[in-house]
């Protein structure tokens, strides 16, 4: 939803000050993430990855884990494209929901949406009901992350009142600019959820499992890593809470810097600087191998085919 709302209130802006804009916001996360992690190695004795054979299993259960995540994935959007009246079978679901994540990987994180919406639209979805559904799956995805990261949020919320409240104003009033541009009324949105009301309830539950597989891959990644076990709980809180932090700093590619740093913030006490700074670099490296791998096997095809025609291709 996010990438929506950033896209509503770029169009309030001229182009250049809306680059000059986000380049500059850009600009300073990297300085602040650069700075972070500089204070960081300094303060650790040295970064060493250790690998040790006595916890070979580990590292192949955090793959099979994460696997089984992305495996999961795409269920929530075919339940609500079912629901919508689309019969759309899982390997179309999975197609669709990887093809459009390449877009994260391109310059301007609207991409991912668009791509959806458009995938969407290709198989009959009204563009309203397109991009509720989008929002839908974005807003109960970020929001169980966050709800398991509850712990975590309270602390820093705690410490940066202000900070939180600038944040939580600035995402209601992108929300609100969003739906004015693309006419989403209240009354739309209830008969969308009288709709949607049932299917809600499976999709939470298939994010429920998704993070606790991720938390559970998370825990055994850092366990191959540093052989400290930190506990499912807290691997599940730590990972979705950092997800969630990138996700929601749109103006960088990926969350690209933030989600490590959040890691590195929530470890710091279980783990140590060093062990901290390693696996959320290890982490991010983990997650980027298997998503694109999921995206090649899924929807290399479809992506070539676009490449090839520059035309959005058919979800068979």
């Amino acid at each position: 939803m996010l990438p929506l709302c950033f896209s509503a209130i770029e169009h309030t802006m001229s182009p250049s000050y809306k680059k000059i804009a986000v380049r500059l916001l850009q600009a300073v996360t990297v300085a602040l993430i650069g700075m972070y992690f500089i204070d960081m190695y300094k303060s650790a004795s040295a970064l060493r990855v250790s690998f040790s054979c006595y916890h070979l299993q580990s590292l192949f259960l955090s793959i099979v884990f994460i696997s089984l995540g992305f495996f999961l994935l795409p269920v929530p959007t075919l339940i609500l494209l079912r629901a919508a009246g689309k019969n759309v079978s899982f390997t179309g679901s999975m197609k669709i929901f990887f093809f459009s994540q390449v877009g994260k990987y391109v310059p301007g994180k609207v991409w991912v949406a668009v791509g959806r919406v458009l995938m969407y639209a290709k198989l009959g979805v009204g563009r309203e009901r397109a991009i509720f559904i989008l929002a839908l799956e974005l807003v109960l995805m970020v929001g169980i992350a966050l709800i398991f990261t509850g712990g975590i949020i309270a602390r820093y919320i705690t410490l940066r009142p202000r900070l939180f409240a600038i944040i939580l104003c600035g995402v209601l009033i992108a929300f609100f600019l969003m739906a004015r541009k693309q006419r989403i009324t209240p009354k739309t949105i209830r008969e969308f959820i009288t709709i949607f009301s049932i299917p809600v309830m499976i999709v939470c539950i298939c994010f429920i499992l998704y993070w606790g597989l991720l938390g559970l891959g998370f825990q055994h990644l850092i366990l191959y890593f540093t052989q400290i076990n930190i506990g499912f709980f807290p691997a599940m809180q730590i990972f979705s809470g950092s997800w969630a932090a990138g996700f929601l700093a749109f103006f960088m590619p990926v969350g690209l810097g933030v989600r490590e740093v959040f890691m590195t913030e929530a470890l710091i006490h279980l783990i140590g600087n060093e062990n901290a700074v390693m696996i959320a670099i290890v982490s991010r490296i983990w997650w980027t191998i298997i998503e694109s791998l999921f995206i090649v096997a899924s929807s290399g095809k479809m992506f070539f085919e676009f490449l090839r025609t520059n035309a959005l291709p058919e979800v068979s």
